[in-house]
């Protein structure tokens, strides 16, 4: 008898279906690296990031590329414990962007990317890409589409309080 590969078909599946896609993005007023630090400040995240909290650092490291950060996230009633990990760090250099990568390794598997691009008169343009794989494979699938405008009105808030907070310096 053949065994089947840890995680089971329904996740397997669930990877090879399309995954659900959210983009956001913002102008901001400050300065690529005031951004960056609230970006990587982990512990502080729910300040800008309501739907999670209770940050923490389990990685040896709490930057670069594998920093791993375990958090509570709360959306549509739903809460988890959830992990992610760090696999693109490249902080704002000169007048190059800047670029975060996660992979969500949690519930709901997938990536992030946030792009920061200075633009003139001193501001910066933050570009967040959500890519997410629900659980459940259709059932959830199905269920994380019919929320996906809920997710974009979440990180929408998101980017308003983190510019807010960058445009408090």
């Amino acid at each position: 008898m053949a065994s089947r590969p840890q995680g089971g078909r329904r996740d397997d599946l669930a990877l090879t279906m399309r995954p659900v896609v959210v983009q956001v993005y913002a102008e901001i007023s400050a300065a690529p690296q005031r951004l960056w630090e609230l970006l990587t400040d982990w512990e502080h995240q729910g300040e800008w990031m309501r739907e999670a909290s209770d940050f923490e650092v389990v990685s040896p490291q709490r930057a670069g590329v594998g920093t791993t950060v375990a958090t509570t996230v709360r959306i549509a009633g739903i809460t988890t414990r959830d992990r992610i990990r760090v696999d693109i760090w490249q902080p704002p250099t000169g007048s190059a962007p800047a670029h975060l990568g996660i992979v969500h390794l949690g519930w709901v598997k997938g990536r992030a990317d946030i792009h920061l691009t200075e633009l003139p008169d001193e501001r910066l343009r933050l570009d967040w890409t959500e890519q997410l794989h629900p659980p459940l494979a259709l059932l959830g699938a199905t269920a994380m589409r019919l929320l996906t405008p809920l997710l974009t009105h979440t990180f929408r808030r998101d980017l308003t309080l983190l510019r807010t907070l960058a445009e408090q310096t």
